[in-house]
């Protein structure tokens, strides 16, 4: 069958290289060819010519996704016969084809064959990279701003703090809804990306306009008389530029990922599935790579260069990722979102309440369930039974299936529709009981206690930043997430035999028994600490150095690092698979909501603890002094509440089913002969 194609390519090649030389001979000796037959000549041959540079650039394209998917029989054809010979008119190559010669729509078609969509896929983890590269870096440091720029005490910063990234994990929520059902993912994407650049620009300006940069305190104490709190202008214009930071993280962070999946969706069979598992793992990469950026260069170089050279680097880095989004825009492939979503669960709750009164039918009349016309007849699961009154039909003795699809959708529902509903509601338990591991995790005063500490790197003079020692957990993250399934899998699929070794439940178990020990280790580290600074006179210091190698801390952060790699991409992964595909945005929205949920608590514990221990005039266990309290006991607290909370999580756990298959109802004779 190749036959008549590689005659073809042997036929242009030989045109081709007939041209070639006489355009050698005509630029030797203008007048030996006249030029009424060079037009006659390029006249009679329309077949389109690309530049050979531009052929060679899709081929080594082309053979970097060859190495990833398997292609079909006629694009490995095209591609051997280009690779063996230098064409420089590929007509027969219909992707580099259309880029020369055909309309948009064309283009974007031979965009998808050409791995475009790889290239998508690429700029928008970028962007949610710079994305999280620059909030990383605020929250990581922004607390050591606050207390030395901002003359605020260590309890009312972490409060600041903790209320920062509660919006910043919480608004996802809400960026998620307005993606699926109204703005799409790449306008949401747009508009949260310039709200971060904002958000940078606004922070980097608390530095330079005079009139918003707090007063200085030369020499005094941090605490003493001499230094002012902040004027409400200048309070006012950085928690403005908080704000806008967190906006950026409410759509950029639940849209990246579905947004780059959306750029194959169109493909099929185990390629797609290949191409799924290789977007997820360079998400995670992505991940902690954004973090491992931001939490060793950017604080090192707003430890060492100044706030003001460091917050201009993150508008920088922003601006470069919203100007990437708009020059890539014409390469995307853009999902309408999909409005009847959200809607649908709506009308199930609606339907099912007002149909509360009515009796389910009898087993095996599946055709007293609404089904779409021209499917298979099913009736729901018997899950949550009480939604299922909303795809029960009032009348249908008298009435076919196919007729009901007339019916006003707030009058019934299909028994899809009630079948995604109860998949949604069916992880909000496993939701709420990863709360309490992130709580855990998200604990802020570890970089006060690194900045009370001796932060040399061994026998250099190297001082790491405070806001730096997070970099243990995310080296732990990004080492282990990526090892796992690449090495680790294999081998233990090995030693089991089974394709899944641990299941998502079991990998989120898992990371809230690291997250208690975490909070176990943060909590002996802290009552060392403080016994060192007790012993070395520093007990009325606030800002004393303890003799002590901040790396003390490291083992927390570790714990912590794999708190994320099982519990955090658990339940990413548990999330996704549970969920409908159409709230894909939701299902990567549900883990920073928890992430918000437990920022909230913990600002509430944090509150709570102050208020009780610090009655009658005692010091309390957070003052701002750390030397002077006892952060210990707080940090065993939150084990405590660790281990309630996986008591919690083993309940919810065997409270959960896996969603059973919608059972298939074969209709009865009489009810398909309508008798």
């Amino acid at each position: 069958m190749w036959n008549p194609i590689k005659k073809m390519l042997k036929k242009i090649s030989s045109a081709s290289s007939s041209r070639h030389l006489q355009s050698s001979a005509s630029s030797q000796d203008d007048m030996s060819v006249d030029s009424s037959h060079r037009d006659s000549a390029s006249q009679g041959d329309t077949t389109p010519a690309l530049p050979k540079s531009c052929v060679r650039v899709h081929i080594r394209v082309l053979e970097m996704i060859e190495q990833i998917v398997a292609r079909n029989d006629y694009e490995q054809e095209a591609l051997e016969l280009l690779k063996k010979q230098n064409f420089s008119h590929v007509k027969i190559f219909e992707p580099i084809f259309l880029i020369k010669t055909g309309s948009k729509q064309d283009m974007n078609r031979a965009f998808a064959y050409s791995g475009w969509e790889d290239f998508a896929d690429i700029t928008e983890l970028v962007s949610e990279g710079c994305e999280r590269i620059v909030n990383t870096a605020v929250s990581a440091n922004i607390i050591i701003y606050l207390t030395k720029e901002y003359h605020m005490g260590a309890a009312a910063s972490a409060v600041i703090v903790f209320a920062y990234q509660a919006a910043t994990n919480f608004l996802p929520i809400f960026g998620a809804i307005l993606s699926d059902a109204l703005w799409g993912r790449f306008l949401t994407i747009s508009l949260t990306l310039f709200a971060c650049t904002i958000g940078a620009v606004l922070l980097w300006l608390t530095t330079m306009v005079q009139t918003l940069v707090a007063e200085d305190c030369g020499n005094e104490d941090q605490n003493s008389q001499c230094c002012h709190s902040p004027t409400t202008l200048q309070l006012f214009v950085l928690l403005t530029s908080l704000v806008f930071l967190s906006i950026g993280a409410s759509g950029v962070r639940p849209c990246s990922l579905p947004f780059g999946v959306d750029q194959f969706a169109h493909w099929s069979g185990t390629r797609k599935d290949h191409a799924l598992k290789v977007l997820f793992s360079w998400y995670y990469v992505s991940m902690g790579g954004s973090a491992i950026i931001s939490i060793t260069l950017i604080v090192y170089l707003q430890d060492k260069l100044g706030w003001k050279i460091g917050f201009a680097i993150s508008v920088a880095i922003m601006a470069l990722a919203t100007f990437l989004n708009i020059v890539t825009s014409p390469l995307y492939i853009k999902v309408k979102p999909q409005k009847s979503t959200w809607l649908s669960l709506v009308q199930v709750i609606f339907v099912a309440i007002r149909n509360r009164h009515i009796q389910f039918p009898e087993v095996g009349s599946g055709l007293q369930y609404h089904n779409p016309g021209g499917l298979e007849v099913v009736v729901p699961s018997r899950k949550m039974r009480f939604l299922n009154r909303a795809c029960v039909l009032r009348v249908h003795a008298d009435r076919s299936n196919t007729e009901v699809l007339n019916d006003n959708s707030w009058n019934v529902c299909t028994v899809d529709q009630v079948e995604d509903l109860k998949r949604t509601l069916s992880v909000i338990p496993m939701w709420s009981a990863m709360i309490t591991s992130l709580l855990i995790q998200q604990a802020s005063f570890r970089v006060l206690q690194a900045d009370t500490m001796d932060r040399r790197v061994g026998t250099t003079k190297f001082r790491m930043p405070a806001g730096s020692i997070a970099i243990f957990e995310v080296i732990t993250f990004t080492l282990w997430s990526g090892c796992f399934d690449r090495f680790m899998l294999l081998v233990l699929q090995k030693i089991t035999g089974r394709e899944q070794v641990l299941s998502h439940k079991q990998k989120m178990g898992i990371g809230v028994l690291f997250s208690i020990a975490s909070a176990l280790a943060a909590s002996a580290v802290e009552a060392f600490r403080r016994k060192q600074a007790i012993r070395q006179c520093l007990e009325n210091n606030t800002y004393g150095v303890v003799n002590m190698s901040a790396l003390w801390l490291a083992p927390q952060c570790v714990f912590a690092g794999l708190t994320s790699a099982f519990g955090s991409i658990g339940q990413m992964e548990f999330y996704y698979a549970e969920l409908p595909k159409t709230m894909s945005s939701l299902a990567m929205a549900l883990l920073p909501l928890a992430i918000g949920v437990a920022k909230i608590a913990g600002t509430m514990i944090v509150k709570l603890i102050k208020v009780i221990t610090a009655r009658g005039g005692r010091i309390g266990w957070l003052p701002d002094n750390l030397n002077q309290g006892h952060y210990d006991y707080y940090y065993f607290l939150l084990a405590l509440i660790g281990m309630a909370g996986f008591i919690y999580f083993v309940a919810c756990c065997y409270w959960f089913e896996e969603p059973a298959p919608i059972q298939l109802v074969e209709p009865q004779e009489d009810e398909a002969d309508g008798t």
